[in-house]
């Protein structure tokens, strides 16, 4: 793990761009819910969508974790995701750009 000194202003853009991140991917999840409970015509569907929303949070719980030594992995990911830009990282120091670019380029096998 990496420990930076993260400046005032380093912290404002790295709370936008996780903010930018999280409130996406929670749109999604709520869209989706939003779908699946439409969709849902037996009651047994209603343990499904139950399912999809505790998986969905987990995932969520385990991912956003706005720890600042956290915080270069959680945006090389979220760049790889595609969830965030490179944009929203504009501000932080050139050291932690670099390593965030570096971890976003390693393919992992899934």
């Amino acid at each position: 793990m990496f420990y930076f000194n993260w400046s005032s202003s380093e912290k404002k853009v790295a709370r936008r761009a996780f903010d930018v991140a999280l409130t996406a991917e929670l749109a999604e999840i709520m869209a989706e819910f939003k779908a699946r409970a439409a969709a849902a015509a037996e009651p047994a569907d209603m343990w499904e969508v139950e399912r999809y929303l505790r998986a969905s949070r987990i995932d969520i719980d385990q991912k956003y974790i706005y720890r600042y030594s956290r915080l270069p992995d959680l945006f090389a990911w979220l760049l790889r995701e595609g969830r965030i830009q490179e944009e929203h990282l504009l501000g932080l120091a050139e050291e932690k750009l670099a390593l965030i670019r570096r971890w976003a380029t390693i393919v992992y096998d899934e």
